[in-house]
């Protein structure tokens, strides 16, 4: 198998962040829409070995909901103030982006529309240096 599809790309998401308006939980919610919506992906569910996976915090809890992208040999992204009904598309979209790209790097404008500005961190890789400044 190609190094694309040994790869293990994982979706992160907070289960205790709070919806700001309504004050819910809407973490566990967003995993299964996310691993539902990654299940009609074959691409992504099965060749890219994408999963999706609830965590009790990744102190985004000033822009709540956070969701983070990580892979081996890949930077890492910290997405935050995502709205688990509204984003979830553009979150599968990013899973799209992100794992057709080697290294994991993109600038702002590659990124889906309803996540911009809501990039809280992208984490190069332990031991790499990071790349340019996109």
């Amino acid at each position: 198998m190609g190094a694309a599809i040994d790869r293990i790309h994982r979706i992160i998401v907070c289960t205790l962040c709070r919806d700001i308006p309504t004050g819910t939980r809407s973490g566990e919610a967003l995993c299964t829409d996310l691993r539902s919506r990654l299940s009609t992906h074959a691409e992504l569910a099965v060749a890219q070995g994408f999963t999706v996976e609830g965590v009790a915090c990744m102190a985004g809890c000033a822009r709540p909901l956070a969701v983070a992208f990580q892979a081996p040999d890949k930077a890492a992204y910290l997405f935050g103030s995502i709205d688990a009904e509204a984003d979830a598309g553009d979150l599968v979209r990013f899973a799209r982006l992100y794992a057709s790209l080697p290294d994991g790097w993109c600038n702002a404008g590659q990124r889906p529309p309803r996540l911009a500005g809501k990039t809280l961190a992208r984490i190069p890789v332990a031991g790499e240096p990071a790349g340019d400044s996109r």
